[in-house]
């Protein structure tokens, strides 16, 4: 999972199984963990919340490929959806995420209940991605006109990302040390790696080991979460030979038209031996070799 392209044998922080369970339990652990994460990304200070979809029944989860996110409401009826998304997104996945978010808003109200009633929806998804090419770790969305302005004083929609690629760039400018909790939270569903900030005094991440600790022990929910990630692992990996051969097939067939057009010989069969490396370098050659024999020669010399 995210620039990993190695397959682990300990489950991901990122996991989305141990992202349920470490959010989504019904115990004061997982209770601090969301809601700090709430106030480091709303700003608001929830001192009771609960989780409305809390099922964690491997039998249960293991029939169905739901989206594995964590509902939750606090006692001021603001409602959260947490999610983790960090295999390939497309643009399907954008337009769910403003679909959930519109999705939960309408199940708040039953036929006849006064608008008024309304209670702002916030949607707070890890993405390994950068959406518009916005720099930033937590980047904030909310309706808005042409010119900037917000729709509404009282916004009902919220859809929060934090992208994590933004957070190795964090790393290496404040140093681990320097990072405040939520940012080394960020740190290990990156990078899943704890031996990092194994000193840290934030109790926030020290929540957040302790759980992906606790989490070994429920076989149930450890095999489904090492099962998701194999696949997700192998569909990744599949994406980038595709993409790989993909790219080496533009490059053969360009090379091939040049060489038919500066020695008048078919060399495509020829080029489909070679590495796409080599056929870098061939591009190179191309421009200084006069004849197809040296060209050749010179690439045999690599």
């Amino acid at each position: 999972m995210l620039t990993n392209t190695t397959c682990s044998n300990e489950v991901n922080y990122c996991n989305d199984f141990f992202f349920k369970y470490a959010l989504g339990s019904e115990d004061e652990d997982s209770t601090y963990i969301r809601n700090t994460i709430i106030e480091r990304v709303t700003g608001i200070h929830p001192k009771e919340s609960i989780v409305l979809n809390p099922n964690l029944d491997p039998t249960l989860l293991a029939q169905k490929q739901s989206i594995l996110d964590i509902h939750v409401k606090d006692e001021q009826g603001h409602e959260y959806d947490f999610e983790m998304q960090t295999t390939f997104l497309q643009a399907s996945e954008w337009k769910r995420f403003e679909y959930y978010g519109a999705n939960m808003l309408s199940k708040q109200l039953v036929e006849g209940e006064n608008y008024r009633q309304l209670q702002p929806i916030y949607q707070i998804i890890f993405v390994n991605a950068c959406p518009q090419n916005e720099k930033r770790l937590i980047n904030r969305y909310i309706m808005r006109d042409p010119y900037g302005e917000a729709e509404s004083k009282e916004p009902l929609l919220h859809r929060i990302y934090i992208q994590l690629p933004m957070i190795d760039e964090i790393a290496k400018e404040k140093g681990m040390e320097a990072m405040n909790d939520f940012e080394q939270v960020c740190y290990l569903f990156k990078n899943n790696a704890n031996h990092a900030i194994l000193k840290t005094k934030e109790r926030l991440v020290r929540k957040l080991m302790e759980k992906h600790e606790k989490f070994k022990d429920d076989e149930g929910l450890w095999s489904l979460a090492m099962s998701r990630q194999m696949a997700e692992w192998r569909e990744k990996n599949n994406l980038l030979d595709s993409y790989d051969e993909g790219k080496k097939k533009g490059v053969i067939d360009l090379l091939s038209l040049q060489i038919k057009q500066k020695f008048a010989i078919d060399a495509k069969e020829w080029l489909s031996t070679l590495s796409l490396s080599q056929l870098y370098e061939l591009s190179n050659q191309l421009l200084t070799c006069n004849t197809w024999e040296e060209l050749q020669k010179n690439l045999s010399n690599i």
